[in-house]
């Protein structure tokens, strides 16, 4: 008798177990969405996506004979471009090697409707693009604004030597050059690339670069100040050869 009200209950307590921990998880038996990919290059390389949780996943194999350095995707009205020229772990996607990432996206409109994911651009090693030709010189004018920027910190970095003799003069000095009038960056940006016309607007992309540039340079310094006065110079020099590095690697 006692067995057969134990089972009894049991049963409803099953349920309720899952109802609970349903409503503690409403997300627990939600599967990933699958997105449709339209792809705008000629078709080099491999691009999957799916949607959970507010958090788009990507994985994107480059079949390309050459390493991805920078790409651009955009899904409904936002575009989204990741660009490894800056990286300090790596340089891009290597061929033959498949790249992951998550990125956060607001709900769709219609939780039913599928959606699709675009591969606007890709940018590769050897200087040249595959796919949508204006994103694609967007994200290069970007690079050449953040270039420029190493560029002014690097010919004062050069200037001290082998050590700084005063650090806050020293970022006094990159302040002022990360912040120079547009005139003085005409003549960089000649330098850098003596085909461009001197009179040409600058892009919003390259001067959104050059902000984010004087950004990452200023942390940068900023980390070296931080640093106990015995290990000031070896941080110094230590910014001054990735500096070097990175310059080149444009």
């Amino acid at each position: 008798m006692t067995r057969r009200f134990l089972a009894a209950l049991s049963v409803p307590a099953l349920i309720l177990l899952f109802a609970y921990t349903v409503l503690l998880n409403p997300n627990a038996s939600v599967s990933p969405q699958k997105l449709s990919v339209v792809s705008r290059t000629k078709g080099n390389e491999v691009l999957t996506a799916e949607v959970l949780d507010g958090q788009m996943r990507i994985s994107l194999k480059n079949d390309h004979q050459d390493t991805i350095t920078a790409f651009a995707i955009s899904l409904r009205d936002t575009t989204i471009k990741e660009d490894f020229a800056y990286s300090d772990v790596h340089f891009g996607i290597e061929p033959g090697d498949t790249f992951e990432k998550s990125y956060p996206v607001s709900p769709s409109p219609i939780d039913s409707e599928v959606q699709t994911l675009y591969l606007l651009t890709v940018l590769l090693k050897d200087g040249s693009m595959d796919g949508n030709s204006k994103v694609a010189q967007e994200i290069k004018d970007e690079r050449l604004g953040e270039k420029i920027q190493i560029l002014r910190m690097l010919r004062i970095l050069e200037r001290e030597g082998q050590s700084p003799k005063d650090l806050a003069i020293v970022k006094s000095d990159i302040g002022v050059a990360l912040n120079t009038d547009e005139s003085e960056t005409r003549i960089i940006l000649n330098e850098l690339q003596p085909t461009s016309g001197s009179d040409d607007k600058l892009s919003d992309d390259l001067r959104n670069g050059l902000q984010v540039g004087r950004e990452k340079m200023l942390q940068r310094f900023e980390v070296i100040e931080k640093l106990p006065a015995e290990y000031r110079e070896k941080g110094f020099m230590e910014l001054r050869g990735r500096s070097r590095k990175l310059f080149a690697k444009l």
